[in-house]
């Protein structure tokens, strides 16, 4: 077959590996392959794929712009790439409905691939001819091969007698090494080819049971493991944070990614982490201009990950190898799903030196519910071992969503579901100056419950600049500073204004819930909470959202709920603000039940 009738040409470096790349693709050409092609030139290759593969939809990634030998004037190569361009347009303008051109460095290109979750069958790799692009390009497109797919890695023997560094096959031996045990070579000669026969979530599927019996036989390989998504939110902690991202890397669960922000550090951070990082493509790095707080840069996070499950991992702090694993297994066996886990952590020194060992609040006994499903009858992961298993089992404490009080470990221990903290996001300004765990721990417990892990799985490291805390935990002392206890009283109020005046999206997904879960992330125990509600800045928070609360709720309602909150005239008020300046018939009822409930409790308390 003629795959280049019609079509106009300078050169040909194609023609000639057409016969093996016939032999490779024969039994599959009929399929919709996707194919992703890196360097393209006039369009020969394209038009090899588009034609050979008649049901593919064919990627071409090229600057058009060339490389050196095409851009130096006196070149055997030199080429004038506008021209060029303007061939493989009309070469491959036929195809048009399964060609997708995109003129753009492979760098760049591949990484918005990635965003996209986008996955290839054959990937053709013949870009730029340095030793560093060819590497580049054969690692980050490797990671959009599907299991079984073929990669065709160009110009493997060009120019030898150039220095190593500006020819291609050092790049590509680098390549290999890399993934060794990751693929097959087909083909070792002027180009290399290989199959990808390994892919990191394709494995983990492999051993992932339910009833002894492997999910990915057993679903046909519709059912894959969860995505743990790892949020790395660092601002000038560059002396910590590569150990932090070290142990993300040493984690025994593999189906993992992480999403490493830079919050506007102005020390060594960035070199730090990037070091850190490496080419480890389950690894991204976004850089913020300027410092948006934790909480902050947790909400813009949330549009960047795809995890069904996400920890936000403290640059100060470290996971053990099982973190992910034993979050992952206790989430899907417990007898009730909850909004997130929390385990216990081991407090160190600056220097990683282990002071005490801390887990969440205790609760009431009898609010509690203990231990998973029977092992038999939940998803198990090979990562888990029968005998952690039972200890997960025993060490597992369900926490209802109307226990009140901070019954967690902080930061870095807590595994949310992705589904409860875009729920709870908050829109308008994008700086929030707090800690991401003392805003979702409240709201989601107060939507789904929680549950505590009673297992140490990460180190919470105790320095000079923590705010929540500067020495081990002890039940007797304060834990944070004055001014952070300020803050988090300041933090409470936009916390409770924010439930306020979205009642109307809450209150009727709560189902009746929408006033404990208000209680709860006040923060008060129950016998504070006249006392709280009475501040002069608790009772303006009301008073600007009574409308909308009163438009939400029905009048009978309204009144009982302001009147068990509020004394004498805030709660009256609160009520005339909320039905435009006149108390209906139905407050005056309810706010005389309300006094005469007072007096019988003061009777009852004097016989």
């Amino acid at each position: 077959m003629n795959y280049f009738d019609g079509s106009a040409f300078s050169r040909d470096w194609t023609s000639h590996h057409i016969p093996i790349w016939e032999k490779l693709l024969r039994e599959r050409a009929q399929e919709p392959l996707r194919v992703l092609e890196i360097g393209s030139f006039e369009g020969r290759s394209a038009l090899f794929f588009l034609k050979f593969l008649p049901n593919c939809h064919l990627t071409c990634i090229d600057t058009f712009e060339g490389s050196v030998e095409h851009r130096t004037p006196g070149s055997r190569h030199h080429t004038d790439m506008s021209e060029v361009e303007a061939r493989f347009d009309a070469n491959t303008k036929l195809f048009s409905d399964r060609l997708e051109k995109l003129k753009a460095f492979s760098i760049e290109a591949l990484s918005e691939l990635q965003r996209e979750s986008r996955r290839f069958d054959v990937v053709y790799v013949d870009g730029d001819h340095h030793a560093a692009s060819a590497f580049t390009d054969a690692q980050q497109s490797w990671d959009l091969l599907a299991s079984g797919g073929i990669m065709i890695l160009d110009d493997y023997l060009w120019q030898p007698a150039k220095p190593a560094a500006e020819r291609p096959k050092p790049g590509i031996d680098a390549f290999l090494q890399a993934r060794a045990g990751e693929y097959e070579v087909l083909h070792n000669d002027y180009q290399v080819i290989v199959r990808k026969t390994w892919s990191p979530s394709r494995d983990a599927a492999s051993g992932f049971t339910i009833g002894g019996r492997s999910i990915d036989e057993a679903s046909g390989g519709s059912i894959k493991p969860p995505l743990v998504s790892f949020v790395v939110i660092a601002w000038n902690y560059g002396r910590y944070v590569g150990a932090t991202i070290d142990s993300i890397k040493a984690q025994d669960y593999p189906n993992f990614e992480c999403l490493v922000i830079d919050n506007g550090s102005t020390d060594d951070s960035v070199e730090v982490i990037a070091r850190h990082v490496g080419n480890d493509s389950r690894f991204r790095i976004e850089t913020l201009p300027e410092n948006l707080g934790q909480l902050g840069a947790a909400f813009w996070s949330l549009d960047k990950i795809k995890g069904g499950f996400v920890s936000f991992v403290d640059a100060d702090d470290v996971l053990l190898s099982t973190y992910a694993s034993m979050h992952v297994q206790a989430h899907l066996a417990l007898r009730q799903s909850v909004a997130f886990t929390s385990s216990s952590v081991a407090e160190t020194d600056a220097l990683g030196n282990i002071l005490a060992v801390a887990g969440g609040g205790a609760v009431d006994s009898q609010s509690q519910t203990r231990n998973l499903h029977a092992e038999a009858s939940v998803f198990r992961l090979p990562t888990v071992s029968q005998q952690h298993f039972q200890q997960l089992s025993a060490r597992t404490v369900l926490v209802p969503r109307w226990a009140s009080g901070w019954q967690w470990s902080p930061g870095t221990a807590n595994m949310y579901r992705a589904s409860h903290l875009r729920l709870v996001r908050r829109g308008g300004e994008a700086r929030h100056m707090r800690a991401a765990d003392g805003y979702f721990n409240f709201m989601c417990h107060g939507f789904g419950g929680s549950a505590l892990i009673d297992v140490v799985l990460s180190g919470y490291r105790l320095h000079g600049e923590n705010a929540f805390s500067n020495h081990e935990s002890s039940p007797w002392l304060r834990s944070g500073t004055p001014e952070y206890y300020r803050l988090a009283e300041e933090a409470t109020l936009t916390d409770i204004d924010f439930l306020l005046a979205n009642a109307g999206r809450y209150a009727w997904m709560l189902d009746g819930g929408y006033w404990s879960v208000l209680d709860l992330i006040t923060r008060e125990t129950p016998k504070r909470l006249r006392r709280f509600y009475g501040d002069r800045k608790v009772f303006a928070v009301f008073l600007a959202n009574a409308p909308t609360l009163a438009a939400e709720f029905r009048s009978r309602v309204f009144c009982r709920e302001i009147l068990a909150r509020f004394s004498g005239s805030q709660a009256r008020k609160i009520l005339r603000a909320g039905y435009g300046g006149k108390l209906k018939q139905r407050a005056y009822g309810e706010i005389a039940l309300s006094e005469l409930r007072k007096a019988l409790s003061i009777l009852r308390k004097h016989k």
